[in-house]
């Protein structure tokens, strides 16, 4: 299945330039007046004209952005579900990570959307917490793949692990983008890869630990 989501010209300048400069400024700190100027649009009220409102525009970048994500961690589980044996911790935390990682090394001039996606997580926002949604079903496919890794821990428990592990990703990812993007020298793609293995088996070790005592 083809998971890239085509947009017109005028749409995806918007989409892009909305991301940039949320990135650059916040989310609350930008106009759509000042989006359209930035996308090259002379009609100020594009962002109107071309998705309805801002909230509109925010679920056209989570569209743009996290659809093919989705689809690619879904690749990713297929083929670690689909071997003989079981899957291993690790490997399920790569598909956390790695679709981030690479699309940070390919896309790190034009895209910049991961600061979006952890601002709207700090107000809780359910466009990014739902889970099966074209942009997030393969999230529950790992979750239930971390059930059967992690017997040992409860319900409750792994749901908990998971949101924490869900949040420090997005807020690391969001990082590394801002970094690759201030100072390239240093986060260059072999420097961001290795960051992302010892994220990876940071996460792996917390979700591996021994299930706390009384914890129903």
């Amino acid at each position: 299945m083809n998971a890239i989501i085509q947009l017109t010209d005028a749409k995806e300048a918007l989409v892009k330039a909305a991301e940039r400069l949320i990135a650059e400024r916040g989310l609350d700190a930008v106009s759509d007046r000042e989006i359209a100027r930035a996308a090259g649009q002379k009609n100020n009220s594009a962002v109107q004209y071309h998705f309805g409102d801002r909230a509109g525009l925010i679920n056209a970048i989570l569209d743009y952005r996290m659809i093919p994500l989705n689809q690619k961690r879904h690749e990713m589980l297929d083929d670690i579900l689909n071997r003989e044996e079981p899957p291993a911790t690790r490997d399920l935390a790569k598909v956390l990570v790695i679709p981030y990682m690479e699309h940070l090394k390919t896309s790190r001039e034009e895209s910049s959307y991961t600061s979006l996606i952890s601002q709207l997580f700090q107000r809780g926002n359910q466009q990014i917490v739902a889970m099966d949604t074209p942009r997030s079903s393969s999230l529950v496919r790992m979750t239930e793949a971390f059930g059967t890794v992690l017997p040992n821990l409860s319900v409750k428990e792994l749901y908990a692990r998971l949101t924490f592990m869900g949040s420090l990703v997005i807020h690391t990812v969001a990082r590394w983008d801002q970094q690759c993007r201030l100072d390239p020298e240093t986060w260059t793609p072999e420097y961001l890869s290795q960051q992302s293995q010892f994220l990876i088996e940071f996460l792996a070790g917390g979700m591996e630990q021994d299930a706390l005592p009384g914890v129903e």
